[in-house]
């Protein structure tokens, strides 16, 4: 297997790494948990980039399931913190999402323990190994989850645009995450053709590859837009806001 094949992995790696970077240090700064449980996050979903890629980059057998191991360890991790984070950033006062993040938790670890029981460390085995259906569908929830809070909020958000209640940022943040949302479920759907493929012919196949590093790419750019907007953006989503020309000049 060539180092090529991997492109579209390390491209998405290097991104989740940056974003999770920068949303960490803001939230060092603003002293607020949801930049910081997504930064976290993302942080996360980078290192696991990073775990994949060095034994395909160095063509080092012994160290693949170690580190492919490592990476779906530090996936699930990142999962739920992510799941965490949607909890209290749409629905904190809900108790069914609190027992949906703890439902999300507990079938990642049961999919992880399931299949160190039947011998698949690095979850590459969906045709044989049922136990990684688990934490598959715990991360298609978690994905699709944001993108679902973030449609429902985004008319409600247009609504109080109108009547001057909400900034136009904010209501294209709730649009954004809706659109993350429907990117990372179909990342998810990739993966599993990816993977069932790799388990029928036993090679990581390079289109599917780089199809999920643009995939993935494309969902952490829009979480860049959400919390880090440039101004050229900014001016684009607020267009003929009185405010923001009156801040601006």
């Amino acid at each position: 297997m060539g180092e090529s094949a991997f492109l579209g992995g390390v491209f998405a790696g290097l991104v989740y790494l940056i974003a999770g970077l920068h949303l960490i240090r803001l939230s060092w700064q603003s002293q607020k948990a949801p930049e910081l449980l997504l930064g976290t996050s993302l942080f996360l979903w980078g290192l696991s980039y990073v775990c994949w890629q060095i034994p395909i980059a160095t063509a080092n057998q012994p160290l693949t399931q170690p580190l492919f191991f490592a990476g779906r360890v530090f996936t699930h991790a990142g999962t739920i913190f992510f799941a965490y984070f949607i909890w209290i950033v749409f629905c904190d006062q809900a108790r069914w999402a609190r027992y949906l993040v703890y439902t999300i938790a507990i079938c990642l670890f049961a999919g992880v323990a399931g299949s160190i029981s039947v011998g698949d460390w690095e979850g590459i085995r969906p045709l044989s190994n049922r136990w990684w259906w688990l934490d598959w569908t715990a991360g298609v929830v978690a994905t699709s989850w944001v993108g679902v809070e973030g449609f429902i909020q985004y008319p409600k958000a247009r609504q109080r645009m109108r009547l001057g209640l909400c900034d136009p940022l904010v209501c294209n943040r709730y649009l954004l995450w809706g659109i993350v949302g429907v990117v990372w479920t179909v990342y998810s759907g990739v993966l599993l053709h990816q993977t069932a493929e790799f388990e029928t012919y036993q090679v990581w196949s390079i289109t599917m590859d780089r199809a999920n590093g643009v995939v993935e790419a494309i969902g952490v750019t829009l979480v860049w837009l959400i919390f880090f907007p440039p101004r050229f953006y900014q001016r684009w989503v607020c267009g003929a806001d009185p405010q923001l020309k009156a801040a601006e000049s």
